[in-house]
């Protein structure tokens, strides 16, 4: 048994309308986003200041450098683009994928901050990264089928297994909470669909046991039934 085969038609949900509003964005529901891959090999982006430019603060030209001892210890701020002597452009790529929401965007707070800098409402919400376990036009997996099967018995805390469901993914999915980013929430692209309530519920479960070995719960339970079957 299977944790897809466990909840199987009731794995997704379709969503009602008016689900696109942001006021309706909710835990389990996903969405389409930039997400970056973080970087093992640090590089910067650094501006290239025009000689004959006598303010040496603006630059148009850039070139690709391994960070060094001096990163983040620019002498000259940048005017524009704007970058401060502690600030770097990193070389990052990135790439359009399916996510979901683990927290929404925090309600506004009403607080007098004039004449400080610090912007306390930030426009952010956290995501997990979805990552298909086959090629989406060959279908050929990337992993091996012991692999998969060990998701799908929700052996690790930090791998949830999406089944392959036309509308939302072309092919088995993996969703990784180890794997979360903070998205400027205009970004996201809702779809029309989010984890079944059931499976919502234990992926509720499953985060607080991976982050704070909270248990036992429906979570370890399923787990420990998955696991033995």
């Amino acid at each position: 048994m299977f944790i897809d085969e466990w909840f199987d038609k009731e794995f997704y949900q379709q969503l009602p309308l008016g689900y696109h509003a942001q006021t309706n964005f909710a835990f389990g529901q996903f969405f389409w986003t930039q997400a970056y891959y973080p970087h093992e090999n640090l590089e910067l982006w650094r501006p290239v200041v025009d000689p004959n430019e006598p303010t040496k603060t603006i630059a148009s030209n850039f070139r690709i450098v391994p960070a060094g001892k001096d990163a983040f210890k620019r002498t000259f701020p940048l005017h524009a683009p704007k970058l401060e002597t502690n600030e770097e452009f990193l070389v990052i790529r990135a790439k359009r994928r399916p996510v979901l929401l683990i927290q929404q965007e925090a309600p506004l707070i009403a607080v007098d901050n004039r004449g400080y800098r610090g912007k306390i409402q930030r426009r952010r919400c956290l995501v997990a990264q979805i990552f298909g376990l086959a090629d989406t036009k060959t279908k050929s997996p990337e992993f091996s089928p012991t692999f998969v099967d060990r998701v799908r018995k929700m052996e690790f805390p930090q791998f949830l297994f999406l089944p392959q469901k036309a509308g939302i993914f072309e092919v088995d999915s993996l969703l990784r909470l180890d794997e979360l980013q903070s998205v400027f929430t205009p970004h996201l692209e809702p779809t029309q669909f989010a984890l079944g309530a059931s499976v919502t519920s234990i992926l509720v479960e499953q985060w607080r046991f991976l982050v704070a070995g909270i248990g036992p719960s429906e979570y370890t339970e399923l787990r420990e039934l998955l696991l033995k079957s």
